[in-house]
């Protein structure tokens, strides 16, 4: 998953708080989704780039669960970025 902004000026500070934000809401809609664990890899990062990591499940989820985190997550990232009045943002599942 990959979430970017083009020519950001995020420091590297705001950076990070961004990213535990961002990790939070990722791990609660796995929960309320999947009821399992999730692990996080981190992936290097492009220059645009506000979060970037790859999400991995012990077991592999079905379709509908899946289509279902997708749906959770974005509306949780689109609702805090609003929030958070970061405009502009383009969210990836790879």
């Amino acid at each position: 998953m990959t979430v970017s902004k083009v020519d950001h000026d995020y420091n590297e500070r705001e950076l990070k708080m961004l990213e535990v934000l961002l990790l939070n809401l990722a791990a609660h809609a796995n929960m309320l989704i999947t009821k399992g664990n999730m692990m996080f890899n981190p992936l290097e990062k492009n220059e645009d780039d506000l979060f970037r990591f790859q999400f991995a499940w012990q077991k592999s989820l079905s379709e509908e669960q899946y289509k279902d985190f997708i749906e959770s997550v974005e509306k949780k990232y689109n609702t805090a970025l609003m929030m958070s009045t970061i405009e502009n943002v383009r969210i990836y599942f790879q």
